[in-house]
């Protein structure tokens, strides 16, 4: 649970940890720099063609927009004996807090003066470091595997310990883990926290992964606070990762993409040519779209195209990727009992008796199972040295939808709804958080690491002020991995009746076998069950009251996570 309160002087802002908002505030002065008290300000989303907040200046010509959404707006303020003042073009990117004064002239409120803001504008109301990554730059920056994790090392004092392919889900298709390895300031890279439209992100058994994965092309921005963020950031001590999704407009904008490679355009390489081996299998397909706009009925509902707005993303990949490995695995010959040099070959310890063979009527009953159902199913390898040199397809799929909606009840009360769903099956073919054995076959796994959110907010100006945003966040991870190889249960039979466990077995699996000499050791994963989910409600409140600006947050998590060891 967090609370936080605020007070400052002079209507200084502070952030929230669940906002996803922006900030513009004030002061309106005439030509001689005397403060105009009762002016009108109104403030318009240009993106949506909306007002947003109509508000009046204060006794000292001070006026505060808390809990915008980010976007383009304009600011106009005017009062009687003075022209009416526009800014346009103002950019407002998450947590921003802008300062637009605004110094007007004597004449008719019908003439305007019309100002257009700077490309660049600074942050004069907090201290905070911190990074924007605009959605421009997230959708066209060239990112191998379309992930936006990767572009947090553009930042200052970011270091990355994160694989070369930085992925989706639980593995990558180099067969590694899928963390998010970036050491912010200095910290620890567990003590991050990932956000999505303020929603949490963040599996927290470990605290180095991700639910959901958002499609670039769904991401309007992401900003990184590193340090001197307000306390009101809680739960991490390192970096704030906050993503925004995307939102329609009041125009329609829609697109499609695939990126595919496959082996077709790739040569062989001297080695693979040099020992006969073909050509590996590689099949990548990344194709999606995305789609926002006004949502109307034409003579019927929002026919002026500026109450309901939609964006829907979706992003499907189709992967499938070598995974090569190297091995070292008995030769024909060793599983029948011959062996090229003297082996033990009595039962006892210490050893009492050696030699170069071992009759079949010796085996043991547990390693005749072995035998039979994992080893008889091995690739042998092609020279007596016993290395094997194999490259098997691993499958690495990823399936989002993204759904967006924000209404505009009136100036004062505005709505926000968004859902994610990703389906992550895979294919491990030497097993789940591997390599678990480098010899195929042996340990694969098949994987399934499915992620969801929703979320809802409120934002309502309750007086002229008195501003309050309140809403609820769920999100969900969960990785479901069953083993496939032969060391499965229910593969190897043989070997699951031999071996008299002094427990029940409750998992697919049946036990592996270390190797203290070169023999690569067999080994699997799973079966593996964890859930994770996080419920969290939130309210923050602003209050203006003369000079002074109050600001109050609360926020409540209930996280669950199961796992079994």
């Amino acid at each position: 649970m967090l609370l936080a309160v605020g007070l400052s002087a002079g209507l200084c802002g502070v952030a929230w940890a669940q906002e996803i908002t922006g900030q513009i505030r004030g002061i309106v002065t005439d030509a001689s720099g005397a403060v105009i008290a009762n002016a009108t300000v109104t403030i318009t989303n240009v993106d949506r063609n909306q007002v947003l907040r109509t508000l009046e200046t204060n006794s000292a010509g001070e006026y505060v927009a808390p809990f915008l959404p980010v976007g383009r707006y304009s600011v106009s303020v005017e009062i009687k004996g003075f022209k009416k003042f526009v800014k346009n073009d103002i950019e407002l990117n998450v947590s921003d807090r802008l300062t637009v004064d605004a110094a007007l002239e004597t004449g008719a409120v019908t003439e305007t003066i019309t100002v257009e803001a700077q490309p660049l504008q600074v942050n004069l109301q907090n201290v905070a470091v911190e990074g924007l990554i605009s959605g421009t730059q997230v959708r066209e920056l060239p990112l191998n595997n379309r992930n936006y994790e990767q572009l947090v090392t553009l930042q200052p004092g970011v270091t990355s310990n994160a694989a070369d392919q930085v992925y989706v889900g639980t593995t990558n298709p180099q067969g590694a883990v899928n963390i998010v390895s970036f050491s912010i300031s200095g910290n620890r890279q567990s003590q991050n926290n990932w956000t999505v439209d303020g929603a949490d992100n963040v599996d927290h058994g470990s605290n180095i992964t991700l639910l959901v994965y958002p499609s670039v092309d769904a991401i309007a921005e992401f900003k990184v606070e590193r340090s001197n963020y307000s306390p009101e950031f809680g739960r991490s001590a390192s970096g704030q990762i906050n993503v925004v999704t995307r939102s329609g407009t009041a125009n329609f904008h829609a697109g499609l993409y695939e990126f595919f490679r496959n082996d077709v355009f790739n040569a062989n390489s001297f080695i693979n040519n040099f020992r006969g081996t073909a050509r590996p299998v590689l099949r990548y397909n990344d194709f999606g779209g995305t789609i926002g706009g006004p949502f109307f009925i034409p003579g019927f509902y929002n026919t002026n195209k500026e109450k309901t707005f939609f964006f829907f993303s979706e992003e499907v990949r189709r992967v499938t990727t070598p995974v090569p490995q190297s091995s070292i695995v008995p030769t024909d010959l060793e599983r029948q009992g011959f062996f090229q040099f003297s082996v033990c070959t009595s039962a006892t310890t210490p050893c009492t008796a050696t030699g170069t063979q071992i009759p079949a009527t010796s085996f043991d009953p547990v390693s005749a199972a072995y035998l039979k159902d994992v080893f008889a199913n091995m690739p042998k390898p092609p020279a007596s040295d016993g290395v094997l040199f194999s490259s098997l397809p691993g499958v690495f799929n990823y399936r989002e939808e993204l759904l967006r909606a924000d209404h505009v009840v009136n100036s004062k009360v505005s709505l926000m709804g968004r859902l994610v769903y990703d389906h992550i099956p895979t294919k491990e073919p030497f097993g789940l958080f591997g390599p678990q054995s480098s010899v195929p076959g042996v340990g694969s796994t098949s994987t399934d690491s499915p992620g969801h959110q929703w979320m809802g907010r409120v934002t309502w100006q309750i007086t002229p002020r008195i501003f309050n945003e309140a809403g609820y966040a769920y999100s969900y991870g969960a990785i479901v991995s069953d083993p496939t190889g032969s060391l499965a249960r229910s593969n190897s039979p043989d070997v699951a009746n031999a071996v008299k466990l002094p427990y029940p077995v409750q998992l697919n699996r049946i036990p592996n076998l270390l190797f203290a000499d070169a023999l690569s050791n067999l080994a699997s994963f799973g079966q593996y069950r964890d859930y994770n989910r996080n419920h969290n409600a939130f309210d923050n409140a602003s209050w203006i009251r003369g000079r002074h600006a109050m600001k109050f947050g609360f926020g409540f998590h209930h996280y669950q996570k199961k796992e079994n060891a």
